[in-house]
């Protein structure tokens, strides 16, 4: 079956698993694998040593290749993945045909086909897979096979015939029949001759002996060849199962390194890819991490311009209020004297009106301003009356005396506003 049609019946199953995925990528390894070829993916509950069922669930139904001898056999399984999969280990079924039985007695398969193996029960998510469940299968298999061949009723098959005797029995009965049949030929013709009797028994008994003689050399030598034949057939077998087994041992062992390479390999492919993604990650964090710093070193900057340009500002502004305090001072020490030379009858004119705190002293400068501006501005007007100036020249100046007043006023408002908030 396709990754397409097995993808189809996880998606299907995809409220039984808690890893979908993990089920997927197992299922793949194992069916793209030489032990999983003959494996096809469906669907079946499973049945419950309490007779409950589960949902329908993942099944790999086919057969398992195993080497037995140096030869090649399938064992027909049912692999079913449960719900938990892969917290819990797969369970696993010997399904024998008709034509075969179970083996009773067997260290890893039950009387119902359960398959018990070290590595189910020493089942770890994070380290064991399918494909190695599989490996092992084959491999314990192929050392014990879990199911035979039912016997054959043979009683047809001798079709009442016997084994012919042994080479020794057919020639001792037959030097029996000879040596029988030469008495009684000497018997008859003693009856002719007596002589010719006893010359007769005399050749004959040679020739008995001798007969018996070559009889006991030919059995001999058939005796040394059976045992020599027996003896190298003995051997060759020796040697074949001998070979046989090694050949089992080497290809066990070349499917466990072989299994257990490619499980390095994919561990250690699977670590790598997950350390360079975390680097990745890692480096991404490092990026936004230098963007944030530089963009805090740029705001930073700027703040530290604007806090010396405030500073400065600062010191403009503390520096205009120490005069406007020595100017204070200097305004009351006047006004010290101005008392001294009231009571000498000396009063000035600037002196007649003394402000009495900052928003005052504020008001009255002004004040004074306003009212030297509109003056500016008649004698400006009388200038250009006369002609002594032009009026571009006169246009220019009273813009400039404007402005000048237009501020004035607005802070004496302002000043006003304030005095009258600081009342309330």
């Amino acid at each position: 079956m396709s990754s397409d049609s097995l993808g189809t019946l996880i998606h299907r199953l995809s409220g039984v698993y808690r890893d979908p995925q993990r089920v997927l990528r197992d299922a793949e390894f194992l069916l793209s694998s030489p032990l999983g070829a003959h494996l096809r993916p469906t669907t079946e509950p499973l049945m419950l040593n309490d007779g409950s069922s589960t949902p329908p669930v993942l099944l790999l139904r086919g057969t398992l290749p195993m080497t037995y001898r140096g030869v090649t056999y399938n064992v027909p399984i049912d692999m079913y993945l449960p719900p938990p999969y892969p917290l819990r280990p797969p369970t696993v079924f010997v399904r024998p045909v008709v034509s075969m039985a179970i083996k009773e007695n067997h260290r890893h398969v039950g009387l119902d086909g359960r398959v018990y193996l070290p590595y189910l029960h020493e089942w770890r998510p994070a380290t064991h897979e399918l494909r190695e469940l599989a490996v092992w299968m084959s491999s314990l298999f192929g050392s014990e096979p879990p199911v035979y061949t039912k016997p054959v009723s043979n009683g047809d098959s001798t079709n009442g015939h016997h084994n012919p005797p042994p080479y020794s029995q057919v020639t001792t009965t037959s030097s029996s029949a000879h040596s029988h049949t030469s008495p009684h030929g000497s018997l008859a013709y003693s009856s002719t001759s007596t002589a010719a009797h006893a010359t007769n028994n005399s050749a004959e008994e040679e020739r008995r002996k001798a007969l018996e003689k070559e009889i006991a050399e030919a059995n001999i030598a058939a005796q040394t060849a059976r045992i020599a034949a027996a003896e190298e057939a003995r051997v060759e077998a020796e040697r074949k199962r001998a070979q046989r087994e090694q050949e089992e041992t080497l290809s066990s062992t070349r499917v466990m390194a072989s299994s257990k390479v490619q499980f390095e390999i994919q561990t250690l492919f699977r670590g790598m890819k997950e350390e360079i993604r975390l680097e990745l990650k890692n480096q991404k964090q490092l990026d936004y991490g230098k963007e944030q710093i530089e963009k805090l070193t740029k705001e930073g900057e700027e703040r530290k311009a604007q806090l010396q340009k405030g500073n400065e500002e600062m010191d403009d502004l503390i520096e205009g209020l120490e005069k406007w305090l020595e100017a204070i001072k200097e305004q009351q020490s006047t006004a010290i004297d101005a008392s001294d030379n009231e009571e000498s009858g000396m009063m000035k004119a600037d002196l007649m009106a003394l402000p009495a705190d900052t928003h005052s002293a504020q008001m009255l400068a002004k004040s004074a301003e306003n009212a030297a501006i509109d003056d500016c501005i008649y004698f400006l007007d009388r200038a250009l009356v006369r002609g002594s100036i032009t009026s571009e020249v006169f246009l220019k100046e009273v813009r400039k005396l404007s402005k000048r007043q237009f501020m004035a006023k607005a802070h004496l408002i302002k000043i006003a506003q304030t005095r009258a908030a600081e009342r309330r």
